[in-house]
């Protein structure tokens, strides 16, 4: 009786859906477009778990029968039973040893030939992912490597588990059986949520949220409850002071996620606290505190230039200082003479990110020389990067350093010989006539990349 007026639920739900989304922007909408497939016959449902030696949880054999053999549903969409296998089906009989509880390490230590580059035939390779994956049915896909099963056999039976075919962790959804999580992505469809990574944060609204954050002590519960609130449109005044209470008062941990759903929400009451972790001893805490800067600051807002100038000149991490790039970048500050001490900077990802933010700047040919400095760094990458910041400068200075490159670098494995090939194209040399006018016989690895590509 329950799973029948849930399947009454989800039909209204799927027409309301389809009207909070009337231009299908929503990831998937336009592969499923809330349309569903004829239902599957009871015949044809036995008929496939006699084949395979199964009985299918009973909320999706209830959807299959009831409401649809596939179609629509989350990313894009629901399979028909049994079609767009990405795993064989031969094993879905099999004990699943999908934990919820998963750390990383534990997935690797459980099925180390996943994740490692040698030593095992290809034999042993195919049994360790067929074992990994058993138990499990193919309900959906989600775009590159990542699918959508349904668990049909093990602990946790009936309920819905993402997976990598690149053998990342798998994730197991935090609903009890497939309508359940069914219904959630329609609840947050019609309520506004952002649903293009649906399911892998905690459902329910900020007081859900709320409530189980409060009814807990464990921390991991409480970091999802919070994850969970970056989902929702927005967010109540009441919550507000809650994040801001908790904020004040948590682990760093909890703290600076407060800091992060505050921001995203309401940056106007993020920004007293966002100033606070600026002048933080913390580096972890002001890298958070930049990085929620650089994501929810209202566009061409700057108000936080002076400190992030100020923290740049002093800067040690690269992550710190790559996102500090970005903020004043993006709100028009002209970095290139400010960058310029960090082109010797012992920190390589320093270093890469200073000559790629110089060269995006228009001034760029004013500082030419301290570039082509570049194109000498001891690391390679630094080269690389240094190539392409020199886009639009065209000084004939240039052509001996290019021609010592492709002298040092025969082959094209670190892409310098196709970047410098970028370079030379820029000086329109349009013939082999024009080539020899122009280019001493002394270039002889300049010549024969030029001659090659004319």
């Amino acid at each position: 009786m329950t799973i029948h007026i849930q399947l009454e639920r989800i039909r209204r739900k799927l027409k309301d859906a389809a009207k909070a989304d009337t231009d299908q922007q929503l990831f998937g909408a336009d592969s499923h477009h809330y349309r569903l497939h004829e239902p599957l016959g009871l015949e044809e449902l036995r008929e496939f778990e006699q084949k395979y030696g199964i009985v299918l949880p009973a909320e999706y054999a209830a959807f299959l029968t009831n409401i649809g053999n596939g179609g629509a549903g989350p990313y894009y969409g629901i399979h028909p039973l049994g079609e767009k296998q990405s795993i064989e089906l031969e094993r879905m009989d099999k004990p699943s040893s999908i934990r919820p509880e998963w750390t990383k390490e534990q997935w690797k230590a459980d099925f180390p030939a996943l994740h490692d580059d040698g030593g095992i035939s290809d034999e042993q390779y195919e049994e360790e992912r067929a074992k990994a994956f058993q138990g499990l049915l193919n309900i959906g896909e989600q775009g590159c490597t990542y699918e959508t099963m349904l668990m049909i056999t093990g602990e946790h039976r009936g309920k819905v588990v993402y997976i990598d075919l690149d053998y990342q962790k798998p994730f197991v959804t935090f609903e009890a059986n497939f309508l359940d999580w069914y219904e959630r992505w329609l609840d947050e469809i019609i309520a506004g949520y952002e649903t293009s990574w649906f399911g892998m944060r905690r459902g329910g609204d900020e007081r859900e949220l709320t409530e189980l954050y409060q009814s807990t002590t464990e921390e991991s519960i409480k970091l999802e409850a919070l994850n969970g609130m970056f989902k929702l449109k927005n967010i109540s005044a009441e919550t507000i002071v809650f994040l801001i209470s908790q904020y004040e008062s948590s682990s760093n941990e909890i703290s600076q996620l407060c800091l992060q759903i505050l921001a995203k929400k309401n940056f106007t009451e993020a920004e007293r606290l966002i100033r606070e972790e600026l002048n933080s001893s913390s580096a972890e805490n002001r890298l958070r505190a930049i990085q929620a800067i650089h994501w929810y600051m209202p566009k061409g807002d700057q108000q936080f230039n002076e400190e992030l100038i100020s923290i740049l000149q002093a800067v040690e991490d690269a992550e710190t200082f790559r996102f500090i790039c970005y903020i004043l970048h993006a709100t028009g500050v002209e970095m290139l003479p400010m960058l310029l001490p960090f082109f010797t900077f012992p920190d390589v990802e320093i270093r890469i990110h200073a000559v790629y933010q110089a060269g995006q700047s228009s001034k760029k040919a004013m500082y030419a020389s301290e570039l082509i400095q570049r194109l000498d760094d001891s690391e390679v990458r630094v080269k690389l990067i240094a190539l392409q910041a020199l886009t639009g400068i065209i000084d004939p200075a240039l052509l001996p350093i290019y021609e010592r490159l492709l002298e040092q670098y025969q082959t094209d494995k670190d892409y310098i010989r196709s970047n410098v090939l970028r370079r030379l194209e820029e000086f329109q040399i349009k013939s082999k006539k024009q080539m020899d006018k122009v280019l001493p016989s002394s270039l002889v690895q300049v010549r024969a990349l030029l001659g090659k590509h004319l």
